[in-house]
């Protein structure tokens, strides 16, 4: 963590927060001459006032390209952040059952006493990048007028890249840290999805016109669960499969977007896996995504590090809509 927050570039905030400066000296000169414009002559006025607008037009020029990429490096540290604040209540969660362990006589004095020290060390740590985060996004606050100003342009385009008429991402708000996620997947359309105009999702199967509607299941291997029984598909009629996806929030701020397809998909580092996760401690193999009778279910792969479910190690979970996935120090947010 410490290593991508050094890797920060703050080299515009410095100028920003003299522009800053200036700007502000001049707004104050405009505010005092709004009092004083009735004792000078029109001409005289309208020459000063003009003169500190050109003053304000030249300032906002050379601040703009400075201003992008002080969002852009913003958007790395917001994502940072993320990660931090994650990997410290995972952290806290282990110490606090470290100690209900020893509490219940599974450990010795000795060695809950080394495995509190280690816990106590990676906390001390996580707690460290984070005050040194929040210190980093206070200089980047500085050098703006207001902290939306900041986070103009700094947000994942996610949102803006949305089709007109599908749902926008997270309920249509801002994904925070603090962001409250969705307690289940959203209201199922009418007929449940499985035919009629859905705009934008795929696959489509074509049902064949006027063909039988008996059908054994293994003409669909592994997606029998999940597909509707023949008989609810009219003859001619489209049938639509769902798929759910995962979304990675990249460096940049953006949202890279994975579908799960099939009845198996492998997530890790590794170049054979269905979806590639590059990051801090992804194991090769990390998990498995498989598709059950009644949805979704993740297992770990045997990672060195475990794989999380909203901050909690699992072995195995039945995902639902907005469930945190976390492998190694990558977060992925599980949408329906």
């Amino acid at each position: 963590m410490k290593e991508r927050l050094v890797a920060i570039d703050v080299s515009s905030i410095e100028e920003l927060q003299r522009i800053k400066a200036e700007q502000e000296v001049i707004l104050e000169r405009l505010d005092l001459m709004e009092e004083k414009q009735g004792a000078v002559s029109e001409e005289v006025y309208d020459r000063v006032h003009r003169d500190y607008e050109g003053r304000m037009k030249a300032l906002d020029a050379e601040a703009g390209p400075l201003k992008e990429q002080a969002r852009g490096e913003y958007g790395v540290l917001k994502t940072v952040l993320v990660e931090i604040e994650s990997s410290l209540k995972t952290a806290e969660m282990d110490q606090e059952e470290l100690q209900l362990r020893h509490d219940l006589g599974e450990f010795s004095d000795e060695a809950f006493g080394t495995q509190q020290e280690e816990h106590e060390a990676q906390v001390s740590g996580y707690q460290n990048d984070l005050a040194e985060a929040q210190e980093l996004k206070e200089r980047f606050l500085s050098a703006f007028h207001t902290e939306e100003e900041l986070e103009e342009g700094s947000q994942s385009g996610l949102a803006e890249e949305t089709p007109e008429g599908d749902p926008e991402p997270f309920g249509g708000e801002e994904f925070t840290e603090e962001a409250d996620l969705p307690e289940g997947p959203p209201p199922l359309p009418e007929n449940n999805g499985v035919f009629g105009e859905v705009p934008d999702l795929q696959p489509v199967v074509e049902a064949e016109e006027a063909a039988p509607v008996a059908m054994e299941a293994e003409e669909v291997p592994e997606l029998t669960a999940a597909i509707p029984l023949p008989s609810q598909v009219p003859d001619g009629a489209t049938m639509i499969l769902r798929w759910p996806k995962l979304l990675l929030q990249t460096e940049a701020g953006d949202f890279e977007e994975h579908t799960v397809v099939g009845g198996s998909t492998v997530l890790g580092s590794g170049s054979a896996c269905d979806i590639t996760i590059s990051g801090i401690k992804v194991a090769e193999r990390h998990a498995e995504i498989t598709l059950a009778e009644d949805g979704h279910v993740i297992r770990d792969l045997e990672s060195s590090v475990g794989t999380l479910i909203n901050g909690v190690e699992i072995t195995e979970w039945k995902l639902a809509d907005g469930d945190s996935i976390q492998l190694g120090e990558v977060v992925l947010i599980y949408k329906e």
